[in-house]
């Protein structure tokens, strides 16, 4: 049976973590259904607040929006609509200093928002994404990919967490239709929501902008890196081979949900994967990319 494999930046880091896993999540009958946590309700709220502010400057709206996207209703201690509400507070005055020196790009009439794209791989892989917004620089026409980010730890140094992530480097590929591909340079900007945590056991969100500096190189070697991983999946797939990383069953000090089963194999069954009729705003091919590329840095 012929399966068309939907990949994204959570689906890639999933096989990259352990491949069994991805196998049962994704390939197999009797995965799972996708399901929301209070973390990833409270991350799509927290981001649509922000690009409504990003557009409009006007915080009731923003908030009212972040309201709306707050569903299904999910909590948890640490993620609450209070904190939501509390979170964006912090950052409506960070995101005016941002403001300063940035706008919301504009494409086919449209501020730059939510944009999607397909990046076919292979006649049957494919990687999606879903841009959260793309700015651009007032004094100097650099463009920028936005990601809004939230999280829980509390950490004083979050570089390690974004700088090299490959999520803002495959969504970089929707530049050269905005910005032109005389354009090779480009940042990556992460507006970000902290909850720290207090003493008293409440939460004091704390709001940081991260800004990182990318080139066409990183983009290059971003879709031959993917290409690689692609290749990788498809050898599995030949060999019905798919490793248990057991270096990855304990994450943030919990077991994967498959620890104990995953060695079970007896019942595997492929699930039926049908073709994606989703229509993309931008649709490219992966070798294609690569030759361009490789001749733009010559």
């Amino acid at each position: 049976m012929e399966q068309y494999i939907r990949l994204s930046h959570s689906a890639l880091a999933s096989f990259l973590t352990c491949e069994r896993m991805f196998q049962l999540d994704r390939l197999l009958e009797g995965a799972p259904e996708k399901r929301d946590y209070p973390a990833t309700v409270f991350g799509k709220a927290f981001g649509a607040g922000v690009a409504e502010y990003m557009l409009t400057q006007d915080k009731e709206i923003a908030l009212f929006k972040a309201y709306l996207a707050y569903t299904p209703v999910l909590e948890d201690d640490k993620r609450t609509e209070e904190i939501l509400i509390n979170m964006l507070l912090v950052a409506f005055p960070k995101l005016d200093t941002l403001l300063l020196d940035y706008e919301v790009a504009v494409f086919e009439g449209k501020p730059a928002i939510e944009l999607s794209f397909r990046l076919n791989c292979t006649p049957t892989i494919f990687f999606v994404g879903y841009v959260d917004m793309i700015l651009r620089n007032k004094w100097t026409g650099v463009y920028a990919i936005v990601e809004n980010k939230s999280t829980g730890m509390n950490l004083l140094d979050l570089d390690p967490l974004f700088k090299n992530s490959g999520q803002a480097l495959g969504y970089s590929i929707i530049l050269d239709r905005i910005a032109g591909k005389e354009k090779s340079a480009y940042e990556v900007i992460y507006p970000i929501g902290q909850l720290n945590s207090k003493s008293n056991g409440g939460f004091s969100p704390n709001f940081i902008i991260k800004t990182f500096n990318k080139t066409l190189k990183d983009r290059l070697n971003w879709f031959i890196t993917l290409k690689m991983d692609i290749q990788r999946l498809e050898q599995m797939q030949a060999l019905s081979v798919f490793p248990m990383r057991g270096n990855n069953c304990l994450q943030y000090m919990r077991p994967c949900k498959h620890f104990g089963t995953c060695g079970m194999q007896g019942l595997d069954k492929p699930k039926e994967l049908p073709p994606d009729l989703t229509e993309y705003q931008f649709t490219y091919s992966l070798d294609e990319l690569v030759a361009e590329y490789l001749e733009r840095m010559e």
